[in-house]
């Protein structure tokens, strides 16, 4: 029995992609909806509160002070560009904005607070759908959000364990990525990658009936690659077009060669919307475009006697 799924990943707090995923479920009739990580959001917007209800957004409106009304459309925006308007006083970011710990606690707070309304939302949506929603968290995630995923009612949090999606299928997670030049707070060495991921597909009895849901990308495929950069974290441009590099994980290119599942589900590298073939495994990148508030998807026809028989990367 073919069954479908739909996959996104990189949504980076953007609430009108979390909408239209919760949404993808019924519109391409999917069995199932998987997130494949980097969950939450890239920065904290200031709302600064000003007399006769008025607010001052600093980044997007060059100090323009706005009406409550206005505010409210301007915050609806900044959401969806995946960023967190935080309303706040003068008073308040004098104190806390040079603050790195202060900061990063008015950080997560908005980001709890947000993904806990995102689950209440899909909880919603996906009532008396019977279909399952599989979510973890990716390099970019803070790991206090894992917890939160683990403890909803509304899915299963992936990357402890090897989920069974039926018909014989068991599903990897591994949401951490190799390191990268921004240090983000869920990096690991290649070989402890290989390690921990192995450790996993071990376990499987059947790893050519398995789905290897691993944020980050093979190395040197048409889906890992980005923009070089130089020391200062600016691209590089020679003969004016910007040089792109492989950056995605040796490990996970070696654990789909060596296992071979049917199916590899990555993200991560947001320019790199693609598919390749890594022997009998089709890996799959969707890409990510959620500061436009485009999700980008793959919808997956597979099989647990036949593998993968269909495929396609829609955006909207």
């Amino acid at each position: 029995m073919t069954m479908r799924i739909y996959f996104a990943t990189d949504i980076h707090g953007s609430e009108v992609c979390w909408r239209k995923f919760l949404n993808a479920a019924r519109f391409y009739q999917a069995d199932m909806l998987i997130l494949g990580g980097d969950v939450s959001g890239k920065a904290v917007v200031p709302v600064v509160a000003r007399p006769g209800d008025s607010f001052l957004i600093r980044q997007f409106h060059g100090e323009r002070v706005l009406s409550a009304d206005e505010t409210a459309q301007v915050e609806t925006r900044i959401r969806d560009m995946g960023f967190y308007p935080y309303r706040t006083t003068d008073e308040e970011l004098e104190e806390i904005w040079d603050n790195p710990e202060a900061v990063h606690a008015v950080f997560l707070e908005v980001m709890r607070e947000t993904l806990a309304r995102w689950l209440d939302l899909a909880e919603q949506r996906l009532a008396g759908t019977g279909i399952p929603l599989y979510a973890m968290t990716g390099n970019d995630d803070p790991p206090e959000l894992q917890g939160l995923l683990r403890d909803s009612p509304v899915l299963t949090e992936t990357e402890e364990g090897l989920i069974d999606l039926g018909e014989g299928i068991t599903m990897l997670s591994f949401g951490y990525s190799n390191p990268t030049p921004w240090h983000t707070p869920r990096e690991l060495p290649d070989d402890e990658i290989q390690r921990r991921v192995e450790k996993k597909a071990a376990a499987l009895e059947r790893p050519e009936r398995a789905v290897f849901n691993l944020h980050v990308p093979p190395a040197r495929t048409a889906i890992d690659r980005a923009p070089a950069l130089d020391g200062s974290l600016k691209p590089v441009v020679k003969g004016g077009a910007v040089v792109m590099e492989s950056v995605g994980s040796e490990a996970v290119r070696h654990v789909l060669e060596e296992y071979q599942p049917m199916l590899g589900l990555h993200g991560h590298i947001h320019e790199s919307r693609g598919a390749v073939r890594l022997g009998a495994t089709l890996a799959v990148n969707p890409g990510s475009e959620y500061g436009d508030g485009v999700l980008c998807g793959a919808l997956l026809e597979i099989d647990g006697k036949r593998g993968v028989r269909h495929y396609q990367l829609p955006t909207g």
